[in-house]
């Protein structure tokens, strides 16, 4: 094996992996050398078959060992490997090892489908062939999956069994996204429909008896213990109320309605009156434990317990019943014991619906047996989707494990402007610049609380377009040279994705971070600025709303006169304050003026550009994957050039012209205006600047030359 070759990629020491030589000696490379151990497949530019093939333990992740199952299955079944680096989605049949039973299947299939294609002479196939035929069987009656549904049988009685199964017991979905059975379900409905029966039958009365041990009444047995069952709960309660009033009597008076409680009854409302008897006892219970059928029962009760004294009571003590004790209540409810354990032991219930003679038909005719050959039938063809499904594989690594390395183990095609790498979305067009260090955010407060860490200036944009249906998503924008000019939220561009779609695109959130020395030296000037212009904009305010006032008050007597001396004495300390200025200067010596300005300037600009370059130093790409959800051990830093790499303005094409002369002057002139009197304006304007700066940097360096003038 040839050495392993770690490239610099921007300050970045990464594999280079160009052929299947540098796939294989990724085997052998320790983790820790990767760019990349972990990524979210949602992150991820290509085939969504290829990463659920690669993704084993369908976590949505893939991880480094399972790259190499991936290269370990391509280097199995692919014998010849000079095309990988080709990222072809054609696959020559005699590249495919053929040494071992596996390869040999894989072929037979693959000539298998050419010959369906009434190519059988054809020595390639492609991507779009296999997934046609992928296509075709997962429509077919035979899938290979298993599963049966209404629509794969012409007989109409077959149908409609598979039909109840499916109502009964549940159903599955097939290769072709039609609702279905497999034998599982079959089984189940089976064993459902059986359990059902037997239950049914234990219950019935044979012909030629009357009773039975579950049906000690016949078919009198149901309705009878029905009866009792209804009224069951109320006597266990009345039973041990009475216990409770055997135990002692003061029990009584609290199960009767106290007069508070009456009071407070509301005798308009029927449900709330009903509710208070059906809670109250059956009757006064009494110490001896007994109902008593005479006494004054509880009117919500009086006919059912009627009905329970002649139709239940009467035959199962054989006598008239006037009073009920408990031992007689447990012996009526003995006669019915054996039905009440058969009921509440009920089988089959899913399948009850159905009713006894369907089932009996299901069961006795050749459904079940029909059925389970479909099935048969149906995974005969099983092994062959498989190697189906495992050519589709084969394509898709031999087309995409080369990209998909060098954007996990190392990221090449980052650094490369005419390749793009699976986790860049596109190129972003606003402000006169081009950005293409791009990538999709699914959750953009947790991406941004991690990509503050980055130092780099961040641009969230919400991307918006109509391509066949009204699509929105949101990306990151990383601007890495010039400045942040005019970009703020709200501004809007145009974003090109990498499949060459055009989509609307608007700032929605910046996070701000200096984007060059020079912007990192200017930021506390531009604090200091915002900071005097809301100052003027207060004091300017406050001057108005004086001013207003003043002039809405009657004027005082000798205002104007004031308002004149007080001009004139500002206007003459000025004009002394010039002449001492001007006097000053003249003896100040010019070298002293300029190594006093550069040192001055030093002394303001050093601290600043000393803090710039250690935070443009800071600048990691790496934060951004790992806000993504990226696992990453690389450091990438940007330096200048990478930074004027994704972030640039095109050049004009070669053949284009800039004419300086501004049209706008010619226009003014149409209107008798001439631009010389606003250029003479503005030299008026710096010259008075200037001399103002200069008074100011005087005043700083040599105080004391003004002092002694003065």
């Amino acid at each position: 094996m040839s050495k392993l070759i770690f490239k610099n990629y921007g300050g970045s020491y990464q594999l280079g992996i160009q052929d299947a030589q540098d796939l294989e000696k990724i085997q052998v490379l320790d983790e820790t050398h990767w760019a990349a151990t972990s990524v979210p497949i949602d992150s991820l530019n290509c085939d969504c078959v290829l990463t659920s093939y690669i993704d084993t333990d369908k976590n949505d992740r893939i991880r480094t060992d399972e790259i190499k199952a991936a290269l370990e299955w391509l280097f199995r079944f692919l014998a010849n490997r000079s095309r990988l680096s080709e990222g072809t989605d054609v696959l020559y049949l005699s590249d495919i090892d053929t040494s071992h039973p596996e390869g040999q299947k894989l072929r037979s299939v693959a000539e298998l489908i050419l010959s369906n294609l009434n190519s059988p002479d054809a020595q390639e196939i492609s991507l779009a062939q296999v997934r046609d035929v992928q296509n075709i069987m997962a429509n077919a009656a035979n899938n290979g999956d298993g599963i049966i549904s209404p629509e794969g049988t012409s007989d109409s009685d077959l149908a409609q069994f598979i039909t109840s199964v499916m109502e009964t017991v549940g159903s599955v979905v097939d290769a072709s996204g039609k609702p279905g059975i497999n034998q599982e379900q079959l089984n189940a409905f089976v064993h459902e429909a059986e359990s059902y029966l037997a239950w049914k039958a234990a219950g019935e009365i044979p012909e030629g008896k009357d009773v039975t041990e579950i049906m000690p009444w016949g078919t009198e047995t149901p309705q009878a213990c029905e009866l009792m069952t209804n009224l069951e709960e109320k006597i266990e309660q009345y039973f041990a109320q009475c216990a409770m009033v055997g135990f002692d009597e003061r029990a009584a008076d609290q199960m009767q309605l106290r007069q508070k409680e009456l009071k407070e009854i509301d005798f308009t409302d029927k449900s709330v009156m009903e509710d208070r008897v059906k809670n109250a006892p059956l009757t006064a219970p009494n110490p001896e434990g007994v109902l008593d059928f005479g006494a004054r029962i509880n009117p919500l009760y009086v006919e059912g317990l009627f009905d329970l004294t002649e139709k239940v009571l009467k035959r199962a003590l054989e006598k008239p019943v006037e009073q009920l004790t408990k031992k007689q209540w447990d012996n009526v409810k003995n006669v019915f014991a054996s039905y009440r354990m058969w009921l509440n032991n009920k089988q089959g219930v899913k399948t009850e619906k159905l009713g006894k003679d369907r089932l009996h038909t299901y069961l006795n005719g050749l459904y079940r047996q029909r059925v389970s050959e479909l099935i048969a039938e149906d995974l005969a063809v099983a092994d062959d989707l498989k190697q189906i499904h495992n050519l589709e594989k084969l394509i898709l690594y031999q087309k995409w494990l080369m990209e998909l390395v060098n954007n996990f183990v190392s990221f090449p095609n980052l650094y490369n402007p005419e390749r793009r790498a699976l986790f860049e979305m596109g190129t972003l067009v606003i402000e006169g610049r081009q950005i293409t260090f791009t990538m999709r955010v699914q959750d953009r407060q947790a991406h941004k609380k991690i990509a503050e860490k980055s130092y780099m200036y961040l641009l969230y944009l919400e991307v918006t377009g109509r391509q066949e249906e009204d699509i929105k998503f949101e990306i990151v924008a990383v601007v890495t040279s010039g400045t942040a000019g005019r970009l703020r939220i709200g501004k809007r561009g145009i974003f090109f994705s990498i499949d060459g779609k055009e989509w609307d695109a608007q700032i929605v959130d910046i996070v701000e971070n200096p984007i060059s020395i020079w912007e990192s030296v200017k930021a506390p000037f531009q604090k200091f600025n915002d900071f005097i212009k809301k100052q003027i904009d207060k004091f300017t305010k406050s001057g108005e709303a004086k001013m207003e006032k003043s002039f809405a008050a009657p004027s005082a007597s000798g205002m104007t006169r004031d308002l004149m001396l007080g001009g004139g004495i500002a206007i003459a300390a000025l004009g002394s304050s010039f002449a001492y200025v001007t006097k000053a200067l003249s003896q100040v010596n010019p070298v002293h003026i300029l190594v006093a300005l550069a040192g001055l300037g030093i002394f303001i600009l050093l601290p600043g550009m000393i803090m710039g370059f250690l935070k443009i130093r800071k600048r990691d790409m790496s934060v951004l994957l790992e806000a993504l959800g990226w696992a990453v051990n690389v450091h990438m830093r940007l330096n200048n050039s990478l930074g004027k790499l994704f972030t640039h303005t095109p050049h004009l094409p070669k053949d284009a012209h800039k004419e300086r002369k501004d049209v706008v002057e010619q226009f003014l002139k149409e209107f008798g205006d001439t631009p010389l009197r606003s250029g003479r304006l503005s030299i008026v304007v710096l010259i008075v600047l200037l001399i103002a700066l200069g008074f100011i940097l005087v005043m700083i360096t040599y105080p004391y030359i003004v002092l002694r003038q003065h």
